[in-house]
């Protein structure tokens, strides 16, 4: 093979130039490649030398882009498509091949770990590498396959598939609620501990709401940054939690987890499975999507007998 182009310019500006083209700004592009903005700003500069005139029109209301550049900027955001396709499709070739996937600790320690050796039993020939994250999926940052995100769905660039909506419910140790007054709710949550998290600080105000219980005070409330944290402090009987009931499905046992309330929050956001739009059809993505949401209807058939 001969040597590329010599106009070729380096990747790293090309990569800088395309995302702070396609956000109009240097400190999102800055954010979605996981750089600083100083960085950024001389991958610009060293594309504008190399090139020999100014990408960017800097006004008052922000960064422009005129036509010439625009349509450059949409020419290098198709190429890089262009090469994350290829690379999938070199990938599917081999007998081996590896699905990375990025996700919340929680999600995959309690909800995918458990069903995952059915996946990988079926397909022995994909290794699923997990990649656990407190933060969501981006594929413009993060070298990975698919994600689990967050939300309502509607994430640009990405195709998205709901795995399960939010159903909150409190849960805590039986040996917390020995010497409390559980005659009523109210009783109940006067006398305790709420273990909250940080990062979701509307899932007990809003499941309070849900159960008409908005006007009852706590004892006390704690603050967590880490779900995983907030579960092992309610096992440990230092107060009561709140947490998806997929997390817990089929887990109960004489000690924990109690669920003290019979209140379920249900919202329309939910955990979906992710990944980039050019690349659903991807067969090691697929054959893990396919798995993924045949698990997923299955644990909702359950918990609907």
């Amino acid at each position: 093979m001969g040597t590329p182009p010599k106009r070729l310019p380096p990747l790293n500006p090309l990569r800088a130039f395309e995302a702070a083209a396609r956000h109009l700004s240097f400190t999102k592009a800055a954010q979605e490649l996981n750089v600083t903005q100083g960085a950024i700003s001389r991958h610009i500069r060293a594309l504008e030398e190399r090139l020999g005139f100014p990408l960017f029109t800097r006004t008052p209301q922000g960064l422009e882009l005129d036509h010439s550049c625009a349509v450059y900027a949409k020419a290098i955001e198709q190429a890089f498509s262009d090469i994350a396709r290829a690379t999938d499709q070199l990938r599917s070739t081999q007998s081996h091949s590896v699905l990375t996937l990025r996700g919340y600790t929680t999600f995959l320690v309690r909800w995918l770990l458990p069903r995952l050796p059915a996946f990988q039993e079926r397909h022995p020939e994909i290794e699923v590498r997990l990649m656990a994250a407190a933060n969501s999926v981006r594929f413009e940052r993060d070298n990975v396959d698919a994600g689990i995100r967050y939300g309502e769905g509607n994430w640009r660039s990405c195709h998205s598939d709901l795995l399960f909506s939010d159903e909150l419910i409190p849960i805590c140790s039986r040996r917390y609620l020995q010497g409390r007054d559980t005659r009523t709710p109210a009783a109940l949550l006067a006398q305790s501990t709420l273990l909250h998290h940080n990062l979701r600080a509307g899932d007990w105000p809003d499941w309070l709401k849900a159960a008409g219980l908005e006007s009852v005070s706590a004892r006390e409330d704690k603050y967590f940054e880490d779900l995983g944290i907030i579960y092992e402090t309610a096992r440990a009987g230092m107060g009561i939690a709140i947490i998806q009931k997929s997390y817990i499905t089929g887990e109960a046992s004489d000690e924990f987890p109690v669920q003290p309330f019979d209140a379920v929050l249900r919202r329309p956001s939910g955990y979906y499975f992710v990944c980039p739009s050019d690349r659903v059809d991807s067969p090691k993505i697929r054959l893990f999507r396919e798995w993924l949401l045949e698990s997923a209807a299955k644990d909702a058939g359950a918990a609907g007998t």
